[in-house]
């Protein structure tokens, strides 16, 4: 069964006729900034729906976030599915608690909770090594 990687994957060569990328990178400030609008098109869908109690507006809004977000790291070239594991496995460390943000229900960083960024870059230079 496909991941919902690859189903992005099979969208941006077969919908938008793009290649797959060969390298890692940010492609440009205007590519950020068009996905940073995407981005928050789908969030403020996500609000509107949400705040009228539209369930199949929220569901579509939120498989529509991520959809944008796996695009987004899709056309970067990022290895997401490594990506995910590490910062999965960092959020796993955490506790209830409430942060900074103010939140009853938040993971909270705990005292010598490790960020996933090291990890991170280590992925990305095995990515570009590759290439």
């Amino acid at each position: 069964m496909p991941s919902m990687y690859d189903d992005i994957e099979e969208f941006h060569e077969h919908v938008l006729n793009l290649e797959k990328p060969t390298q890692v990178g940010i492609i440009s400030d205007e590519f950020i900034l068009e996905r940073t609008r995407f981005l928050n098109e789908e969030v403020e869908e996500f609000t509107i729906t949400g705040m009228s109690g539209d369930m199949v507006g929220v569901a579509d809004a939120l498989a529509d976030i991520v959809y944008v977000a796996l695009g987004t790291a899709w056309q970067m070239g990022l290895p997401f599915q490594d990506i995910w594991n590490v910062v999965h496995s960092a959020n796993m460390k955490k506790v209830r608690g409430v942060t900074k943000r103010g939140n009853k229900n938040d993971a909270a960083k705990p005292p010598g909770w490790q960020s996933p960024e090291p990890a991170i870059a280590a992925i990305l230079l095995r990515k570009i090594d590759e290439t």
